[in-house]
């Protein structure tokens, strides 16, 4: 559990606060667990793209051993175990790994596994399946491996210009912005459809921690986001944050907030993304007390 209790008297100590559900989220939690047990057990664990969007617990997976790939062809035939990322993958690709006489372990979070399945059944059972979300991001790509007719749009400009008939399903990407969605909803609702079917499969902690994030934003001098440059969540947090009017910083590292950013700010928040390990938040907490002590 993160810690960011005042040192001095309330009164006078600039106060730390975290927003609530800040750090890794449960399917986070758990592929990082899996990904621990399987280096336990000494053999060769391979990962398709990197585990989780945080480079510095990246990183330190890789000094136990832990190697992130691009492609299979960097494994020797029948060598070690490929751990499936949080974000999925495409069946056709565990198919190969399996094939070529890897281990499996599928760490795939149960909520992107819920819209694989969605996906996959309403492409079946003859819907138009429309998936709201980043066309480029690893869960997206995953998900279109499940049901390959599915169609991605980003935005409400891309789902205004989709050509829709018959019967059409939506579906999101787990870590989707709620407000985009219900644009891109609201959209396709108003087409003169047989039959349309809106499922909401944003993850709810996705949603409870850009709540909280914002809400902190609104009442302190300065907000921290922590969590990889490359994580959507986390940029998400961010942006919304600064929509607040507040100053904010997107940091990955604690040495990379400055008492310069923090000249004048009593009131400081912190939030984190669903990458985000506690020990890096903890760090930033630290980091951040030690610049606002006064010197001795």
């Amino acid at each position: 559990m993160t810690t960011c209790n005042n040192e001095q008297s309330p009164s006078t100590a600039p106060s730390i606060e975290v927003a609530a559900g800040s750090g890794v989220c449960f399917g986070v939690r758990r592929a990082l667990e899996l990904a621990e047990m399987a280096l336990a057990e000494g053999q060769a664990v391979y990962c398709l793209g990197a585990l989780i969007h945080n480079p510095q617990e990246v990183a330190r997976l890789a000094g136990k051993g832990f190697r992130v790939i691009s492609s299979l062809d960097e494994v020797a035939a029948g060598d070690g175990t490929l751990l499936v990322r949080s974000h999925g993958l495409a069946p056709d690709v565990v198919a190969e790994a399996r094939r070529r006489g890897m281990r499996i372990i599928d760490a795939t979070c149960p909520l992107v596994r819920r819209v694989q399945t969605l996906a996959v059944e309403m492409q079946q059972a003859g819907y138009h399946v429309v998936l709201a979300g980043d066309e480029a991001h690893p869960e997206v790509r995953a998900i279109q491996g499940h049901a390959p007719a599915t169609v991605v749009v980003g935005d409400i400009e891309a789902a205004r210009r989709l050509e829709l008939a018959g019967r059409v399903a939506l579906v999101s990407q787990t870590t989707f912005s709620p407000e985009e969605f219900r644009e891109i909803a609201a959209e396709i609702v108003r087409r003169d459809l047989a039959e349309i079917r809106v499922l909401n499969t944003i993850c709810a902690a996705t949603v409870d921690r850009q709540r909280a994030a914002a809400e902190l934003a609104g009442r302190v001098d300065v907000m921290f986001v922590i969590g990889g440059r490359n994580s959507a969540n986390t940029n998400r947090l961010a942006e919304l944050c600064g929509a607040r009017g507040v100053e904010t910083y997107h940091v990955e590292q604690a040495d990379e907030v400055t008492a310069d950013q923090l000249s004048g700010r009593r009131r400081v928040g912190l939030a984190a993304g669903a990458s985000t390990p506690q020990w890096i938040i903890q760090a930033v907490c630290d980091r951040i007390r030690a610049l606002q002590s006064p010197p001795r």
